[in-house]
């Protein structure tokens, strides 16, 4: 056994003392980083809440399983999730201690015997394996923190991802989920949309409280046959000296790539941009609308309407961004620039108006989207956070699907007869069943029965 050399550490002349374990931030750190102490701790506090749920029910009595499930959310897996990922692979033995911790509560929530595939059950309940959840925290952790571009993680991460990769210790073992999550980052084919510093801290104050002349209602309803009347008579009422702006983004399922069109009526300008497979269509929307300033800054117009079918860009351009909990990078650069044409006395006001309705210059830009989709200009090809967001999700269903098809060659493989895919949510959610009846119907699908009391199902 190989023992560290003794080491004195002194501060103002005091000895400080070395200790095998150390409490920082709610994690506790030993000194091999094993994770023995913190698994520890997360599973005598795991413990001792499984038996808050033990008193709330039993296998045919007591809170319904959807009760149940916001419980376990609420005291267990909130623990289990706290900083695991971070010592995650550790010692074997206590992540399967925290394991059956998962296996206890899954079987109190819906009453299912012991014999039980757990693998069914973590279906069944719409309850990922710790693993794949610990590698789903941590993709989050790593999505959100690397859209900065001074994050001290970006350099750390790299160098060790280098090291791991040259490194004959960890050819045989699996790698922390820190560095699977910064391989996922990098190997994004699209650049990603980094900031400085957080997007409220590097804008001009003036710029996050203007408030932009926004028209919702202009007498257009969806599906109006006479759209193109009435939008022809708002211009002539309302907007007969200004310059209209359309904007339009689309996705196609061929390329997934995201088209942008931007169509100025009076010069004939039109704009066509491409965003990458993982941006969505509020982004591309947010986008023309930002190219859109951008035309009316280049060209000087001194008063000028932007026409969009994107009710939901509008909306969080209208939300004041330090009352708001959701920050979109996009809407804060449309903001400073709405404060740049103001500063220069150009007049920009923006206007709702439903898509495919016949309108001329919105037919113009939807059209201009489509073909962006294809030979759009990929010079601002890249991708936002809160596009890249959603991707953890989407990595976390995809390996468990593979996992659930592998599996249940094995084990469960009556219950993939019936459930071969991973619903979104526990079917017993939206059921009125009782307690006893939900255990009763669950433990038939699981396959594993044993003889109980006949009783009534009751639909109403």
């Amino acid at each position: 056994m190989r023992l560290p050399p003794p080491i004195n550490v002194y501060f103002d002349n005091n000895i400080i003392p070395v200790k095998n374990s150390v409490k920082f931030l709610g994690v506790f750190l030993d000194s091999k980083l094993s994770g023995v102490n913190h698994c520890d701790y997360i599973f005598n506090r795991c413990e001792r809440n499984l038996n808050i749920l033990r008193c709330l029910s039993g296998v045919w009595w007591g809170a319904h399983p959807f009760c149940m499930k916001l419980m376990y959310n609420a005291l267990i897996r909130s623990i289990l999730d706290y900083g695991t990922f971070l010592l995650s692979p550790g010692n074997a033995t206590r992540l399967k201690k925290l394991d059956n911790i998962q296996s206890k509560a899954l079987r109190l929530i819906t009453g299912a015997m012991k014999t039980s595939p757990i693998n069914a059950l973590q279906v069944e309940c719409v309850e990922a394996p710790l693993h794949l959840r610990r590698q789903y925290l941590s993709d989050k952790f790593i999505f959100r923190s690397l859209q900065y571009a001074n994050h001290p993680l970006r350099s750390k991460l790299q160098e060790l991802s280098q090291l791991l990769t040259s490194s004959k210790y960890w050819s045989n073992k699996s790698s922390p989920c820190l560095i699977v999550s910064f391989n996922k980052f990098i190997n994004i084919q699209a650049p990603t949309h980094t900031l400085p510093t957080y997007p409220l801290f590097g804008t001009n104050f003036e710029s996050l409280i203007i408030s932009p002349d926004i028209r919702f209602n202009i007498g257009i309803n969806k599906g109006d046959s006479h759209a193109r009347i009435t939008f022809n008579y708002f211009c002539e009422q309302h907007c007969h000296e200004y310059n209209y702006i359309f904007t339009d983004a689309s996705k196609h399922g061929s390329s997934g790539n995201v088209g942008i069109g931007v169509f100025h009526l009076q010069s004939k300008t039109t704009i066509k941009i491409m965003f990458p497979p993982e941006s969505s269509i509020f982004t591309g929307e947010c986008y023309g609308i930002f190219k859109a300033l951008k035309l009316v800054l280049s060209k000087k117009l001194k008063k000028s309407i932007i026409f969009t079918d994107s009710l939901s860009a509008l909306q969080a351009l209208q939300k004041y961004p330090l009352k708001n909990k959701l920050i979109f990078p996009i809407i804060i650069e449309i903001r400073s620039l709405l404060y740049e044409c103001e500063q220069l006395g150009l007049s920009v006001s923006f206007g709702w108006i439903p898509g495919h309705s016949g309108i001329f210059g919105n037919d113009i830009a939807d059209q201009l989207a489509n073909e962006a989709v294809k030979d759009g200009d990929s010079n601002s090809y890249k991708n936002y956070y809160h596009d890249l967001a959603s991707l953890p999700a989407s990595f976390l269903r995809q390996s468990w699907t593979d996992l659930w098809i592998q599996s249940s060659l094995i084990k469960g493989k009556y219950f993939s007869c019936i459930q071969p895919t991973i619903p979104l949510k526990p079917w017993f959610f939206k059921m009125k069943f009782n307690k006893k009846e939900t255990s009763s119907l669950i433990r038939m699908r699981l396959g594993h029965v044993y003889p109980s009391p006949p009783f009534q199902i009751s639909y109403y």
